[in-house]
C-alpha cells in the first residue's frame, strides 16, 4: 500500500519508492522493530545484575544505582535531541548508528566490571542508543503505514519485548552461564550485529526536510493544549509503574524470600512487563475499537499502586504478585496510549518533539523507588502511606488536566 501525497504533513521525513513496495516495506518494518528491540534489550538487561555486582565485584549500593541511572544521562538528551536529527539527516541514519552505539556500550560495560569509568562511559552509550531508537525509531514506524495506532503499538511492543527479554536473559546467563560478567552482554553484542545488518539492508533513505534558509529560525507549530493537559499528566506513570513493580515490591516483602529477593525481583520484571506487552498486542489499531487506552492505563496504575501500598501494609507476597501484574498491564497501556494521542495530536513536523518529551517524563518515573526510600529513611515515612500518596498524586494531576482541558474548550469552543 502506498501512502498518498495527501497524508498527514507530520508523517515526516517522507520515505522513498523503494519503501512503498509491499515486500520491502514489510521487510523495513521489522527491521526496525528489530533495531528499537535491541536497544531495549540493551537498556534494560543491567537492573537484574545490580546484586551480582554488589556481591562478586564488591561494588557499593550507591556505585551500583549511579552506573543503573549512568544511562539516563545518555538517555534523556538523546530524547530531546532525536528529533532534530531526523530533521537533518532523516530517521534512517541516526537509527541505523544507535545498534551499534548499544553494543559498544555493552562491550565497555563488559571490559569494565573492574573499571567503573568504562561502565559507566558504556551505560552512557547504552542511554544513547536506547532515546535515539525509541524516537526515531517510532518516527520510521508512523512513515510506514496509514493505520491509525499501528505504528504506536508497534513501537510500543517492540521496547516492551526487549526490556522484558533482555532482563530476562541477562539474569538467568548472570545466574547459570560461565562468565557471569560477560555472557549477558556477549549474547546483546551478537544481537546487535544482526540487528544493525537487517536496519542496513533493508531501511531506505529517506529525503532531508528542506534546510532552513540563513539567519532564518524554523516556524515551529505550537503543541496542542490536550497534549500539555491529558499526555504530559500521565507520562511520569509509564515507568513509575514499573518502578514499583520491581524494584520497590520485592524490597516491601524481603523478609519473606529466604535470600531470593533477586529472583523474585527478575520475576516481577518478567511478569509486569509481560503483561504489559501482552495488554499492548491486545490493543486494535483502530481508535473506535480500543477505546482510551492513556486513561484506562492510568486507572490501572492507580489501582495497582493501592495494591502495592496493601502489600506493603501486610507483607502479603500474593499481594505483591497481583500489584505488580495490574501495574504491568497499567504500564503497558499508558505508554501505547501516549504514543497513540501523540500521533494523533501532533501538529506538521511535532511528532519527534512530543515522542520525545512523553519518554523523558517516562523515565523520570523511575526516580519513584528512589523518592520512596529517601521519605522512608530520612523522614521515617512508611511505604504503604507514601504509595498512598504517589496514587492520589496520580489521580489529581490526571484528573485535574482532563478537567482544565474541558472548562478550556467550554470557555473557547474553536
Amino acid at each position: 500500500m502506498s501512502v498518498p501525497h495527501t497524508a498527514s504533513t507530520r508523517k515526516s521525513p517522507t520515505p522513498t519508492t523503494e519503501a512503498r513496495e509491499p515486500g520491502r516495506r514489510d521487510r523495513t518494518w521489522l527491521s526496525v522493530c528489530a533495531a528499537m528491540f535491541v536497544v531495549a534489550w540493551g537498556g534494560n538487561q543491567f537492573t537484574p545484575l545490580l546484586t551480582m555486582y554488589r556481591a562478586e565485584r564488591g561494588y557499593s549500593e550507591l556505585a551500583v544505582n549511579t552506573l543503573l541511572f549512568a544511562y539516563v544521562i545518555g538517555l534523556i538528551p538523546s530524547l530531546l535531541l532525536a528529533h532534530r536529527l531526523a530533521e537533518r539527516w532523516g530517521p534512517r541514519a541516526p537509527l541505523v548508528l544507535a545498534v551499534p552505539a548499544s553494543a559498544l556500550g555493552s562491550i565497555l560495560v563488559a571490559a569494565g566490571s573492574h573499571n567503573p569509568v568504562l561502565m559507566f562511559a558504556g551505560r552512557m552509550s547504552t542511554g544513547v542508543a536506547l532515546g535515539i531508537g525509541m524516537v526515531l525509531g517510532g518516527l520510521a514506524l508512523d512513515s510506514l503505514t496509514n493505520t491509525p495506532g499501528r505504528a504506536p503499538r508497534a513501537s510500543a511492543m517492540s521496547l516492551t519485548s526487549g526490556f522484558a527479554v533482555g532482563a530476562g536473559a541477562a539474569g538467568a546467563l548472570a545466574q547459570w552461564a560461565p562468565a557471569p560478567t560477560t555472557a549477558p552482554y556477549a549474547l546483546h553484542v551478537i544481537l546487535c550485529a544482526a540487528g544493525a545488518v537487517l536496519v542496513v539492508r533493508f531501511t531506505p533513505k529517506t529525503a532531508r526536510t528542506p534546510a532552513v534558509p540563513p539567519g532564518r529560525a524554523p516556524a515551529r507549530t505550537p503543541l496542542p493544549g490536550a497534549f500539555h493537559l491529558l499526555v504530559i499528566p500521565a507520562a511520569p506513570w509509564i515507568f513509575g509503574a514499573l518502578g514499583i513493580a520491581y524494584a520497590v515490591l520485592p524490597s516491601i516483602v524481603a523478609p519473606q524470600l529466604n535470600g531470593f529477593a533477586t529472583a523474585f525481583s527478575g520475576l516481577l520484571c518478567l511478569l509486569s512487563l509481560g503483561l504489559g506487552f501482552l495488554a499492548q498486542r491486545l490493543v486494535g489499531t483502530a481508535e473506535r475499537r480500543t477505546g482510551p487506552a492513556r486513561t484506562t492505563g492510568v486507572a490501572l496504575v492507580v489501582t495497582g499502586t493501592l495494591a502495592a501500598a496493601g502489600a506493603a501494609a501486610t507483607e502479603a507476597l500474593w499481594l505483591a504478585v497481583v500489584a505488580a501484574s495490574v501495574l504491568g498491564i497499567g504500564y503497558g497501556l499508558t505508554l501505547v496510549g501516549c504514543l497513540r494521542d501523540c500521533e494523533r495530536l501532533a501538529p506538521p513536523g511535532r511528532l519527534g518533539t512530543m515522542t520525545g518529551r512523553v519518554y523523558c517524563l517516562g523515565y523520570l518515573g523511575f526516580g519513584l523507588p528512589t523518592a520512596i526510600a529517601w521519605l522512608h529513611s530520612s523522614f521515617a515515612i512508611g511505604t504503604a502511606a507514601t504509595l498512598l500518596c504517589v496514587a492520589a498524586a496520580a489521580v489529581v494531576t490526571n484528573a485535574g488536566g482532563a478537567a482544565v482541558l474541558r472548562i478550556v474548550r467550554r470557555v473557547h469552543p474553536g
